[in-house]
């Protein structure tokens, strides 16, 4: 039985599958989108309906491509934005929407949640903790029907498995598991006043077996009883995997719906940090530095100013040709990529996207060229702050998502942070070529992660161009002015 792993990452805007053969290459790709919904200030919702679908229908368009069945797949491995939450009930069936990552909504509860524990930064309005305060407080019902609090990942051990889970860099996002160990934090649970019997007691490496695939739904999608599932690791571990990022120094930098900057770390239990998160590799951290709206903001920048070609395959050469026919521009534009509020450089759930200095002159060329310098100074904020912390001191960045496929908006990256930026083959599935090393060593077929060295493949190199540094030094100041000068207004404006 089996030739092949089958890897899932659900992200913020759909979930990408891949099958993967023995050298880690993705022979048979496909995602499916799912919407997102916002009710409400601070609300990000998504159906689990809409994920349970989007499941079946990759999981048959790659067994149907590569014309497998259930036999030939040797293992299974998903990974998930952390922080997500949905209550279900005894048989498995959630109770709520899933709220996302990107939900705010329980801000207030996390103040109030900081000052209990008196320690300013455990609870955020993202962070689980927060969101179970939310519905304590807000929808009691929910909770007392539930059975499990999960996360994505453990909504789907539950429907292939019937076993429920969390593996270690989920159950470190709740922020019930603080610093980093084995359980779960009794102090943080009585100070949300959560039973602890919603959540599983099996806490996993992600190469730890969660169980077999032996229920209806697993029959259902087309996989063969006794199919082990390991429990794999969050959206950022496994693109860390899916990067090689595998010693301290090493960075990357992942443009998804929302993108990040994360830079290897050894795991130091003694001095926890509230950036240092734990990877899916035993002994090894990274400090994580999340902007929400990357991916999206472009998305933004389709929808209001390329309408009309919207749908046509086109649309990123367009965008790339407008941005280089004003890269010469003097023009001064400043976007601030903050959508959804932010999380770093800046942690404010009230600030949004800006766009200052128009004039009669400008065109959208000039306004796509302001986003993609927005997030490119946004990565920079947060490289500035780790060099003042005396952190900064990387082997190499690498660059992956499906946002990393723009040469033009890597090359003003590469430019606004001074960094070379290396854009990796497979730029969209590294994470689940990552994810497939999860399967290998919890079959016993290899030892540990040092294989993704041979496995991790360089497709393009962008190295900064001196001639750029001086708008770009002058610019990121007026980046950071704008944002202190507008941070009050914004929070008087949608603040709650």
């Amino acid at each position: 039985m089996g030739r092949y792993s089958i890897t899932y990452d659900f992200g913020t805007g759909s979930v990408k599958g891949a099958v993967l053969d023995a050298e880690h290459e993705p022979v048979a790709v496909a995602s499916e989108p799912y919407p997102l919904f916002t009710p409400a200030p601070g609300f990000a919702e998504q159906k689990v309906e809409d994920y349970l679908s989007s499941f079946r229908k990759v999981t048959g368009r790659l067994l149907r491509e590569m014309r497998l069945t259930g036999r030939d797949i040797e293992g299974v491995v998903i990974s998930q934005t952390s922080s997500t939450l949905i209550f279900a009930d005894a048989d498995g069936n959630a109770l709520c929407d899933c709220v996302t990552w990107l939900d705010s909504r329980a801000h207030e509860q996390a103040g109030r949640l900081n000052e209990r524990v008196g320690l300013a930064g455990w609870a955020t309005g993202k962070r689980v903790a927060a969101k179970v305060a939310w519905f304590m407080e807000k929808r009691p019902e929910v909770v007392t029907q539930a059975k499990y609090l999960v996360d994505v990942s453990g909504f789907f051990y539950l429907q292939l498995t019937g076993k429920t889970a969390f593996d270690l860099t989920a159950a470190f996002a709740t922020g019930f598991i603080f610093p980093i160990s084995r359980e779960w934090n009794q102090f943080f649970l009585e100070t949300v006043d959560i039973d602890p019997a919603l959540l599983s007691d099996r806490i996993l490496n992600s190469f730890d077996l969660v169980g077999y695939t032996d229920t209806a739904f697993a029959r259902a999608v087309g996989f063969a009883p006794d199919t082990p599932v390991f429990a794999g690791c969050s959206d950022n571990a496994n693109a860390h995997l899916g990067t090689g990022c595998i010693r301290p120094g090493d960075a990357h930098i992942y443009m998804g719906s929302s993108g990040w900057l994360a830079l290897t770390t050894p795991i130091d239990d003694n001095a926890p940090s509230f950036t240092q998160l734990p990877s899916a590799i035993p002994g090894i951290g990274y400090e994580y530095f999340c902007t929400n709206s990357v991916g999206t903001s472009i998305d933004y920048l389709i929808r209001e100013f390329y309408r009309d070609e919207a749908e046509k395959e086109e649309r990123y050469t367009l965008i790339a040709g407008d941005v280089l026919s004003v890269a010469d521009d003097p023009r001064d534009l400043l976007f601030l990529p903050y959508l959804f509020g932010e999380e770093a450089p800046v942690d404010d759930p009230h600030i949004r996207g800006t766009l200052l200095n128009l004039d009669f002159t400008v065109t959208r060329a000039h306004i796509a060229r302001a986003v993609m310098e927005g997030i490119a100074f946004n990565y920079r904020w947060i490289k500035e702050k780790l060099q003042k912390e005396g952190r900064w001191n990387v082997n190499f960045i690498r660059a992956i998502g499906g946002a990393a496929q723009s040469d033009s908006h890597l090359q003003i990256i590469a430019d606004v942070m001074d960094e070379t930026i290396i854009r990796l083959a497979h730029a969209r599935f590294a994470g689940n070529i990552g994810l497939a090393t999860c399967v290998d060593i919890g079959l016993g077929k290899v030892k540990d992660f040092q294989v993704l060295d041979g496995y991790i493949k360089e497709e393009k190199i962008f190295n900064p161009r001196k001639q750029s540094s001086v708008r770009y030094d002058r610019l990121f100041e007026a980046f950071k002015r704008s944002y202190e000068s507008l941070k009050d207004l914004y929070t008087s404006l949608n603040g709650q």
